[in-house]
């Protein structure tokens, strides 16, 4: 067991050093809160712009105790001021380089650097000393003590940064690669990487969650159930995107566990197209509770109310124009018309919630007009924040699958099932097949409105 003499002089070590390094925090503590978890935020000011071009800089402080975060937040802002006094001093600009030398001088000197917060707070008294001891031998000198107790600050990166930063720490995988090789290796990470960024925003890598990544994974479903897709493809997405950041975040030293971020992610390549159904109960009395849907777009409630309903794709249903919408008839009802397949051209009698929404819509959900991806990913993202799905696999893409259920549970004959779904009919079709009215007749047993 460490002595008391020792940790006593770990603490006057301590203290000279972090004097040396900082100096005293001013009266304001740079402290927001969201949702209960704090974080630093500071505007740079201007007087220190000519050296950090950034207009803000936000760190999560991972904690929902405003003591420790103000703890959290006073040593942040101390680190932040002695560097941009650094920067004037030595009339440098920020950089990510200066960070990165910084890590390999911790290295060359044998330690991993590790920011001065995660150090004092997470590391053993015993590494302290040793890291001190080092220190004090180099007669504190400024290079040691930035490298070995975590001065120069994470810099910020955006996803749309971090491709470049990746290829510089491959190089060895690709060393034996003609530029052909080089090409293909290479093409498939940018494309995974352009294809998150265009999911999730070009947002900074530490502000990155596992919301992220399920949001990425129902846009890859999404794709799957529309279009000529399969679970590989995706897979090999979720792969790529996980190695770029897991290297790129251990390598400049960003505390995610990238890892767990993409645990379970991947689909069945045997059932890949496959997404559990909501419960009728949970879709009445909790997706569409009109109280939960406040806060949605007019247009994206009323998509949720017409899909529960009609059970079409979200594609089809955004391409729908005011020709197709039929609200004079006997029978109100959508047109369906899918160019790919015969079997999708359909009409939908309309009933419940999707009578409403059309009713309210008569041109279509013209906003979104042939927008399928940012219309999906902005209903998924609002529902899983506000917890209106029961799991993790569910998007809004269940509520097809829930239709489904409900329409198979009452018996209705195969070919009705077929030419609601959009689904191809197997065996040999004769006649007209169902009317309008025979398919409401259908569709008013599993109304989720009740009159």
């Amino acid at each position: 067991m460490t002595s008391r003499r020792v940790v006593s002089d770990t603490i006057l070590v301590y203290k000279t050093v972090y004097k040396m390094v900082y100096r005293e925090m001013p009266s304001k503590n740079y402290l927001v809160e969201r949702d209960g978890r704090f974080s630093y935020f500071r505007r740079v000011p201007k007087f220190i712009k000519a050296f950090d071009k950034r207009r803000f800089i936000k760190v999560a402080l991972n904690t929902d105790s405003r003591d420790v975060a103000l703890t959290k937040a006073r040593m942040m802002n101390a680190e932040i001021e002695s560097y941009w006094k650094k920067l004037i001093e030595e009339k440098e600009t920020h950089s990510a380089t200066r960070f990165h030398q910084t890590i390999q001088f911790a290295k060359h000197l044998g330690f991993t650097y590790i920011p001065h917060n995660d150090l004092i707070q997470n590391k053993p008294i015993e590494e302290l000393t040793e890291r001190l001891s080092k220190i004090e031998k180099a007669a504190f000198d400024e290079k040691h003590v930035e490298a070995l107790w975590g001065g120069v600050p994470v810099p910020e990166m955006h996803l749309s940064e971090v491709l470049d930063v990746f290829w510089g720490y491959t190089k060895n995988r690709i060393i034996k690669k003609d530029e052909r090789e080089v090409r293909k290796w290479k093409n498939p990470r940018k494309k995974a990487m352009k294809n998150f960024i265009h999911v999730v925003g070009d947002k900074k890598v530490h502000h990155l969650v596992r919301d992220d990544a399920i949001v990425f994974r129902d846009w890859w479903i999404g794709r799957i159930e529309r279009e000529d897709y399969v679970g590989a493809t995706a897979n090999k997405d979720f792969g790529h995107v996980e190695d770029i950041l897991e290297t790129v975040c251990e390598n400049r030293k960003i505390d995610l566990d990238i890892p767990r971020m993409f645990k379970k992610i991947k689909l069945d390549k045997k059932d890949s197209r496959k997404r559990p159904p909501f419960a009728t109960d949970h879709i009445v009395k909790t997706l569409l509770v009109a109280e939960c849907l406040n806060e949605l777009d007019v247009q994206e409630r009323d998509f949720l109310f017409a899909m529960a309903e009609t059970g079409a794709r979200d594609k089809e249903l955004l391409l729908l124009e005011e020709e197709h919408i039929v609200l004079d008839h006997v029978v109100p009802h959508i047109s369906i018309v899918d160019s790919k397949t015969a079997y999708s051209t359909r009409k939908i009698p309309l009933v419940g919630y999707a009578l409403d929404a059309f009713n309210a819509n008569p041109k279509g959900f013209t906003r979104y007009f042939n927008k399928t991806d940012e219309l999906s990913t902005s209903l998924n993202k609002f529902l899983r924040a506000n917890k209106l799905f029961p799991t993790e696999m569910h998007s809004v893409y269940s509520l097809r699958h829930s239709f489904q259920d409900r329409i198979l549970r009452v018996d209705a004959p195969d070919r009705v099932q077929a030419e609601l779904m959009g689904h191809k009919f197997n065996r040999p079709a004769y006649g007209d097949g169902p009317t309008l009215e025979h398919k409401l007749e259908w569709l008013t047993k599993i109304q989720l409105k009740k009159i």
